[in-house]
């Protein structure tokens, strides 16, 4: 017989079904036993009665025992979502021992503990969403690029040099050399425009040694980036982006309402163009100074922002370039300031991008301004050498807009295994 997933059993009614997955509740009322069935796709309510000739084998179900069952849906108004199966034959596949922590969400357990069982917290109902909207986030990502005739390119995680510098930088042995692990795909999405591919994205994984413990940072995540040639202005990746986003959230609107209302969040207020701030003009918002705003700072311009225009979206632009790396596009009128931007969602930066410096002269010049050795990205540099083009692009962390957009407090919880300062495994 072939298994039916408890999200197609309706369809079986009457008819004897063949369900597999994890005994997830256990109720033993004497003559009636009910169990809460439990696989990829949903839950559905068992029922077994003291005359059906696998009762006791029921009885004896252990919370989390891993079984396969024949049984007949029955509809029954009173059983969750109006079906419940009676039980014809019991198989235990697999006994389960004890539970560590408690992962139904009846009793608070502490994140640092439920992350040394994440694979057991992960059978929560609202943490498997939250994976589940991030893979629907991918799709419309790589559906979003496709239509617009992107190449999605893989560029390698093991590097010579750290795209941004500094001591970010986790080094690793290669064989018998110093390596890192990368920052981000920078130098090689920008080499791809000196390849004449044009326009490419990648999502994949990027590294910072931060020794930070906050709620939003993390050492590994996930990011999207984009690069593109033949820009007239750091304006151009912005569209690209509201576009980007935009076409996300419409799609999780139409596609992922379940999700969103099981959350029981307000969806953010979006609309193109978002608005657009220079830093120097955020400071004065918030009534502060500085050439970079932090993260308290962020949420203050993000709630200013969201009372004045209405929108969870806000460019900041004309960032000092003595806090933007050394490739950043000095401005034509200030060149103090950058054509450079990060994009804030409900009061969190998500977005760093702009435009490049394609013209190798000044790009020398700005990598010694910033103490950077030319020989250690003469690679990179060769490639500014035989025709680079105009070109701009961003980086997107995933983590940071699923947190945002579900109100998630802690990043970690965006993340199927994170890695942070103290955690390696599991």
């Amino acid at each position: 017989m072939e298994r039916t997933y408890i999200s197609k059993i309706k369809m079986e009614e009457n008819k004897e079904t063949l369900l597999k997955g994890w005994a997830e509740a256990i109720r033993d009322l004497g003559n009636l036993i009910f169990v809460v069935l439990r696989d990829c796709s949903g839950e559905v309510q068992l029922v077994a009665k003291k005359d059906s000739k696998c009762f006791d084998e029921v009885k004896n179900l252990r919370r989390e025992d891993v079984i396969e069952i024949k049984g007949i849906p029955i509809k029954n108004e009173k059983a969750p979502n109006g079906i419940e199966v009676r039980i014809v034959e019991l198989k235990v596949l697999n006994k389960a021992e004890p539970l560590p922590i408690e992962f139904s969400g009846k009793i608070s357990t502490d994140l640092s503990k439920r992350l040394d069982y994440r694979f057991l917290d992960l059978r929560n109902k609202r943490n498997k969403k939250i994976f589940e909207l991030k893979s629907k986030i991918i799709y419309f990502v790589r559906s979003f690029f496709n239509d617009r005739e992107f190449i999605e390119v893989h560029t390698p995680k093991i590097v010579a040099q750290g795209a941004e510098g500094g001591s970010e930088l986790f080094p690793i042995l290669y064989y018998n050399k110093e390596s890192y692990l990368t920052q981000s795909p920078q130098f090689y999405k920008q080499m791809m425009q000196a390849a004449g591919f044009e326009k490419v994205f990648e999502i994949g994984p990027t590294y910072r040694a931060e020794k930070s413990h906050t709620l939003r940072h993390l050492s590994e995540f996930w990011g999207i980036d984009s690069e593109f040639s033949f820009i007239e202005s750091y304006e151009d990746v912005m569209r690209l982006l509201e576009d980007l986003i935009c076409s996300i959230l419409d799609n999780i609107k139409k596609n992922c309402s379940e999700i969103i209302n099981y959350f029981g969040i307000e969806f953010p207020e979006y609309k193109k163009p978002f608005p657009r701030i220079t830093l120097n003009d955020a400071f004065k918002l918030i009534d502060r100074d500085g050439t970079d705003l932090s993260t308290e700072e962020e949420k203050l311009v993000g709630e200013r922002i969201k009372k004045k225009f209405k929108s969870d979206f806000i460019f900041i632009t004309k960032y000092p370039f003595e806090v933007r790396p050394f490739y950043t596009m000095k401005n034509d009128k200030n060149k103090n300031l950058t054509d450079s931007f990060d994009l804030l969602f409900k009061g969190m930066e998500i977005v760093t991008g702009g435009q490049r410096e394609h013209r190798l002269n000044i790009l020398k010049e700005q990598a010694n301004e910033k103490n950077i050795s030319l020989e250690s990205i003469k690679f990179y540099l060769d490639a500014f050498k035989y025709g680079m083009p105009p070109h701009g692009g961003f980086g997107f962390g995933i983590e940071r807009f699923v947190m945002q957009l579900l109100n998630i407090k802690n990043i970690r919880e965006a993340v199927l295994f994170p890695r942070d300062v103290e955690r390696l495994i599991p």
